[in-house]
């Protein structure tokens, strides 16, 4: 997922800065089922520091050890752990390592396509094999330009997985109340990117939510647009019904995959209504991704459990409508 690997980034980006070498461990191929999937990564120093997980804590310590014939040999390597004799689980999965050490030109094209959310992918060369090769390893492809791994062939025989990275998933908090920051914390814990926003007359800034990537104080109608993309999920909290009807009227025929509105069923149906009463013309389909109240019905009362709920829908949003696109590509039943 985007946020691990941004994790990864920067782990390598301070271990580089005190000349300690890295090494990228990937799951790249799967036999059977196993707790992750391809395309989960960690980094490992050579001081045995790590950064990311392949496993629920049973792998790591394997990991670790098998990288120290790459750290001595510089040469990327595959090895098989079998977890169905030591994970419980009815499966294999086969690992890369491989030396992690990008360049300047290939760190600041992962930052721009980042900032600008792009999605950009990663090409893993191997064999399903425990083997060592010198052209094993990881290219880093972008819109406009492809970087290869040092021994990179083009007409080898190695398989090749091929992991897209997303822009991060975005959240939009409409509301500052004490509920909101609590919602911007667990949204930030699972690695989404928070936008925090308050009407103009809010008061408000980035240290009430320092979980938040950005906070914004303004009127609805001139909202930036381009916050409300394909990956952005978008919760009504701000606690004043005449506030949260401007600002649903200025993105509820945005692209968002997810509206989640704080409060009864009732209120939501007056919110609705009011909406229908205007001159803007609506798709049928979006009611279909409006949530009220938002969150799962698990008998939540605090602003935690609050907020645990309503990034519980969210997540399973995401996720069914990544399995559904899956399916589509797909023979078999997901």
């Amino acid at each position: 997922m985007t946020h691990e690997f941004l994790k990864i980034i920067e782990s390598y980006k301070k271990a580089s800065q005190k000349n300690i070498r890295t090494v990228l461990a990937k799951i790249v191929h799967v036999e059977g089922s196993s707790y992750r999937k391809e395309g989960t990564q960690m980094l490992i120093d050579e001081y045995e520091n790590i950064t990311g997980a392949l496993s629920g804590g049973c792998v790591e310590q394997e990991v670790i050890r098998q990288s120290i014939s790459v750290f001595s040999s510089n040469c990327p390597k595959v090895f098989k752990y079998d977890g169905r004799f030591r994970l419980g689980c009815e499966g294999s999965i086969y690992i890369l390592i491989e030396m992690f050490q990008p360049d300047n030109e290939l760190l600041s094209l992962i930052e721009q396509a980042i900032e600008q959310r792009q999605s950009f992918s990663l090409s893993c060369s191997f064999l399903a094999d425990e083997i060592s090769r010198p052209n094993f390893g990881t290219s880093f492809e972008f819109k406009d330009i492809t970087i290869y791994h040092s021994n990179y062939e083009k007409d080898s025989n190695n398989l090749v997985f091929k992991q897209q990275i997303q822009p991060l998933n975005r959240l939009c908090i409409f509301g500052i109340e004490h509920d909101a920051e609590k919602l911007s914390q667990m949204a930030s814990f699972l690695g989404w990117e928070v936008i925090v926003i308050g009407s103009e007359y809010s008061a408000v800034n980035g240290s009430d939510f320092p979980s938040a990537k950005s906070v914004f104080t303004m009127k609805p109608e001139d909202l930036d647009p381009n916050l409300f993309c394909e990956n952005t999920a978008v919760v009504v909290m701000s606690h004043n019904f005449s506030k949260d009807l401007r600002f649903l009227l200025n993105i509820i025929s945005s692209k968002v995959r997810y509206i989640g509105l704080l409060g009864p069923v009732h209120r939501r149906e007056k919110l609705l209504n009011a909406i229908l009463d205007t001159d803007i013309l609506i798709d049928d389909m979006v009611f279909d991704k409006i949530h009220g109240p938002a969150g799962l019905a698990i008998g939540s009362q605090t602003p935690e459990e609050i907020a645990l709920s309503i990034m519980a829908e969210i997540t399973s949003t995401w996720r069914t409508q990544k399995q559904a696109e899956f399916a589509c590509f797909s023979d078999e039943k997901v």
